[in-house]
């Protein structure tokens, strides 16, 4: 079909549902001559990019990515593109040039700010600040065993999550003057906890938790209970 050829094989289920995360075999064809292909999402934490439009190279794959939100599950042909990101509202275009696709490809991809600009990085499992350029944030998270975990982690910077309990509290206090500016109540402890400006203005910080493996890709918001 026309898609295929232009390397985007599909867009399923619905934004913010439970969707599958699958990759082919990386290098050549199937054997059936078919290109090996990977699933890939893209979560919005940019709060100045409030209704984005998603291409991946010509091809438009994702339609009003509302903030702070993931797209549905995209399907793409092993490939080098430009993943192009469109905000409705203010026209503000930004194109990511060097999009690899392949067995390596991170399977959920954050947009972020920047200063007055934006970036493209990865989800990890763990803990990420992509919170403010400026601010270096101090996490505790306690396993509800006793066990705190408590580490620096400047802009950008992510950290493994140590304990293997179900359950998990998360705070956040600003290294600067140690203020607590983030506590998640007690939660499901899940893969990895992205941390970015909740809104453009006020420097209120959100979190969101994923939950990510070989089948599966769910995000929650955790409401900040200061």
């Amino acid at each position: 079909m026309t898609i295929a050829r232009r390397k985007v094989l599909g867009l399923f289920a619905a934004a913010g549902a439970t969707t599958v995360l699958a990759a082919c075999g990386g290098g050549g064809s199937d054997g059936y001559g078919n290109a090996p292909t990977r699933f890939v999402w893209v979560l919005n934490l940019d709060p100045e990019f409030t209704s984005v439009d998603v291409a991946l190279g010509r091809d438009r794959v994702v339609s009003d990515l509302r903030f702070p939100d993931l797209t549905p599950r995209i399907e793409a042909e092993f490939g080098n593109y430009v993943l192009g990101l469109l905000d409705r509202p203010s026209g503000r275009a930004l194109n990511f040039s060097d999009f690899i696709v392949d067995d390596y490809t991170p399977s959920i991809s954050v947009l972020y700010r920047y200063g007055n600009t934006a970036r493209l990085g990865a989800s990890p499992l763990g803990i990420v600040n992509y919170f403010e350029s400026s601010v270096s944030l101090i996490v505790d998270l306690d396993d509800g065993n006793g066990n705190v975990q408590t580490s620096v982690l400047p802009f950008e910077r992510a950290t493994a999550q140590l304990s293997r309990s179900p359950n998990c509290r998360l705070r956040l206090s600003r290294a600067s003057d140690g203020g607590l500016v983030y506590d998640s109540g007690r939660r499901a402890r899940t893969d990895a906890i992205v941390v970015f400006p909740a809104d453009p203005q006020t420097g209120l910080v959100g979190v969101v938790a994923l939950n990510y493996n070989g089948t599966d890709a769910v995000i929650l918001n955790w409401a900040n209970q200061l």
